[in-house]
């Protein structure tokens, strides 16, 4: 006799009609649907729980991600455990109900800050575009600021749970996510994709580097790549001001980018809020000292340490002997999330540290949660400062990747950097076309937002580069002023840039066109700064090789 889980498998499965031709039936958003796929000896899947959804919202909100409701889906969740260990992963799929509704696309989506995954977020914009989708928390809360679930409770550093994050969860939520979508619908994806931004991003070039074969497609935008670098980078605002004995408030800072968009906005012809020209910007924060302006009605005089500050968070973090440690960030970017501070109520100014980089040092650095990191000067942040492509060319999958010109969380740097670099390791820049392109979005902030046009829908232009042969040249972008016009652009492909025609609505893409594309040669290689090491014996014995062992797990991403 066959039982209730195997006659729900085979109606959910096929019906045998009598002249024996198999008629595919509507799939059926149950438990005893779904069977665990292999993902390998030490892996236990403890439970698959189906559940229908109707009228949903998915709440947005990261990475620009509006609200989406009226969501009809499957539902599944899949809690897995590694063997030898306490952790208990949970991997989301969702599955647009009818198979009318699936566009016969899988798409896997990423994390934010030190969240594997963003789960509902993600997810509910995959469905509402016809995929079926997968996130994955990594067997950790999925909040993006917090870091306290690395360390263990003597102290030490989880390394199963880093793990999770750095790569092996990914790799399950995408296995596991191909095998139910194709068990619900009786038949497997037609394409795969990865989906991901600033943590996703940095996840998406990990697979493009490791695991390039389970997907045809990667979107990763603004990578969070060399992860321990960047993060620690991130922490530098906030230490020149301290070293600085001042602490500059956001309409100070906004005064500076108010100068640095006089002095270069006009460089491509057009006055529009965006320094296309970033390149040849060459303003100086110490040229406008002794000027006044003011600031909640009160007058403001810049001073010699004002612009000293807005000069060294420009250059981005140095050792003593002026050596580049890190990338800085473009004139005209906003410095309020990483320079932030508070204002007591009786005036005085206080550090206000962004999260993602406080709870890095505390938990991942200095393994104290209690550490009070605004303590921290100079000498001690030195002290704590302390895989190429080949795979993803042979696979035949495409990864396509944008960055914002003034992110300020990421430097747009960083992913120039890696382009160079694999440039240069494999075959030059027309060749490294065919299987990789960068786009870069002059005045975008961090994922999304910024006085820049975004683009729209680079996920479509990808889905047609895989699946059409057709490479992206340009990716249509878009933004609303704050008057209320709308306003279109086309980026180019790294390392061409949009130039005014000088004539027509500046305002419109037609007015504009790439130069420099995919006709350049390999002359002009890694001309970034070098990233040296400052490290000092204090240094090593607080790391303890963690930067190495990060960056073994796929988190400090670099070429060559």
């Amino acid at each position: 006799m066959l039982s209730k889980i195997t006659f729900v498998w085979l109606a959910a499965t096929w019906a045998v009609k009598s002249n024996d031709e198999i008629e595919l039936v509507a799939p059926i958003c149950d438990s005893a649907t779904f069977r665990p796929p292999n993902l390998g000896a030490r892996v236990v899947v403890k439970s698959i729980e189906a559940e229908v959804q109707r009228n949903y919202t998915s709440q947005g909100g990261v990475h620009g991600l509006p609200d989406i409701d009226g969501l009809n889906f499957c539902q599944l969740k899949a809690h897995l455990n590694h063997e030898g260990t306490d952790d208990d992963v949970l991997v989301e799929v969702w599955l647009p109900l009818g198979r009318d509704s699936w566009n016969g696309r899988f798409q896997a989506t990423g994390g934010s800050g030190m969240a594997t995954g963003v789960l509902g977020q993600h997810l509910g914009q995959a469905v509402k575009q016809g995929y079926a989708a997968s996130s994955t928390d990594g067997g950790h809360p999925p909040i993006n600021t917090d870091a306290s679930w690395v360390l263990k409770p003597d102290g030490t550093i989880d390394w199963n749970l880093l793990t999770n994050f750095a790569t092996r969860s990914l790799v399950e939520s995408i296995i596991l996510g191909k095998s139910l979508t194709e068990q619900f619908y009786q038949e497997k994806p037609k394409y795969s994709y990865w989906n991901g931004c600033s943590q996703g991003g940095r996840q998406g070039y990990m697979l493009a580097q490791e695991h390039p074969d389970l997907l045809d497609g990667i979107l990763a935008n603004a990578p969070a790549l060399s992860l321990t670098r960047l993060v620690m980078a991130e922490f530098w605002p906030q230490l020149v001001m301290k070293e600085e004995g001042l602490w500059v408030s956001s309409c100070e800072f906004n005064y500076f980018r108010q100068k640095a968009m006089e002095s270069c906005d006009m460089m491509d012809g057009v006055s529009d809020g965006i320094i296309s020209e970033f390149e040849l910007c060459d303003f100086d924060p110490l040229h406008v000292i002794g000027q006044v302006f003011y600031c909640d009605e009160n007058p403001v005089e810049v001073s010699r340490a004002m612009a000293n500050i807005v000069k060294r968070i420009n250059e981005g973090p140095r050792t003593p002997l002026k050596v580049p440690l890190w990338h800085g960030f473009t004139h005209g970017t906003d410095f309020e999330r990483l320079a932030g501070i508070t204002t007591s109520t009786d005036g005085v100014r206080m550090p206000k540290p962004l999260h993602i980089s406080m709870n890095f040092i505390r938990s991942f650095v200095l393994k104290d949660e209690t550490f009070n990191v605004t303590r921290l000067n100079y000498a001690d942040f030195m002290a704590l400062w302390k895989a190429d492509l080949t795979r993803l060319q042979s696979s035949g999958t495409k990864l396509l990747s944008w960055h914002g010109v003034n992110d300020p969380l990421i430097p747009y740097q960083s992913t120039v950097q890696y382009r160079k670099r694999v440039e240069m390791l494999m075959g030059g820049a027309n060749e490294v076309d065919n299987f990789y392109r960068l786009f870069l979005a002059p005045g975008v902030a961090h994922c999304a937002r910024g006085n820049g046009p975004v683009p729209t829908d680079p996920l479509a232009a990808l889905v047609e580069w895989v699946e059409d042969g057709i490479p992206p040249e340009t990716l249509e972008a878009e933004t609303t002023t704050y008057e209320g016009d709308r306003v279109t652009r086309q980026l180019c492909a790294w390392p061409g840039k949009a130039r005014y025609m000088g004539a027509g609505d500046a305002k419109r893409a037609s007015s504009w066109s790439c130069h420099g594309g995919t006709e350049r040669s390999v002359e002009n290689e890694d001309h970034a700064a070098p990233e040296e090491d400052y490290e000092s014996d204090r240094a090593a014995q607080l790391l303890g090789g963690l930067k190495d062992r990060i960056e073994g797990l796929g988190m400090g991403l670099t070429i060559g």
